[in-house]
């Protein structure tokens, strides 16, 4: 049987930038003839995707904020891509996601929880098909090996702050319209921890009657 789906996650600093910019040109064609195909012929807007295109939207503010302490061990549905349905004429491409802040201010810099992420797996739902599972630790051991174990998970707020790496998909998740997306994280603690992971990827979208600059 052919390979349907590559999904796994590789840090962006270990790839060829040719690589990288090919998966993301590749994300934005498969999403505009996507949408030419599905919505219509017409003029479209591809840009950058955030928190507010992923249903549902559980706050006003637009970060990608998430919080354990439901079960551990199992996966759970985020608050955000709760499975409802994307709008009826956006085509969403998923490339990849980074880790920007775990706060775990109430423990000691070196205890067990410190030097791990509150979540492990990122699964992704589409349609009610799961087309990704991608191991977070790709992108969290790499901030790990930067310094000390103070430095590791901190608020983005914190002196200690690490950037951590980007994580790009080998294959690009596609969620066509009217179609549902359910986000599942696997925790790991029972511990009510914030962590924020973001979606990379693009939207397209019809445009309005304004003009732009063609790039």
């Amino acid at each position: 049987m052919p390979l349907k789906f590559n999904s796994i996650l590789r840090r962006a600093d270990t790839m060829d930038p040719r690589r990288v910019d090919g998966i993301i040109k590749a994300t934005i064609d498969l999403c505009v003839h996507t949408a030419e195909e599905l919505v219509g012929q017409g003029d479209y807007i591809v840009r950058s995707l955030h928190r507010g295109d992923v249903p549902a939207v559980s706050a006003t503010n637009r970060t990608w904020l998430e919080t354990t302490g439901a079960t551990t061990d199992q996966f759970v549905t985020g608050a955000i891509g709760n499975g409802a349905a994307i709008n009826d004429d956006t085509v969403i491409g998923i490339y990849g996601c980074r880790w920007i802040y775990s706060e775990v201010a109430s423990f000691a810099a070196n205890s067990t929880l410190a030097r791990r992420p509150p979540v492990t797996t990122l699964r992704i739902v589409v349609g009610g098909t799961r087309v990704a599972e991608w191991d977070l630790y790709t992108i969290f051991a790499a901030a790990q090996m930067k310094g000390a174990n103070s430095s590791i998970v901190t608020n983005d707020q914190g002196a200690n702050f690490v950037t951590y790496p980007v994580g790009i998909a080998e294959s690009p998740v596609l969620v066509k319209p009217r179609t549902t997306l359910l986000l599942q994280y696997n925790e790991v603690s029972t511990v009510a921890v914030d962590f924020c992971i973001q979606l990379l990827g693009v939207v397209c979208e019809k445009t309005g009657s304004g003009d732009g600059l063609n790039p």
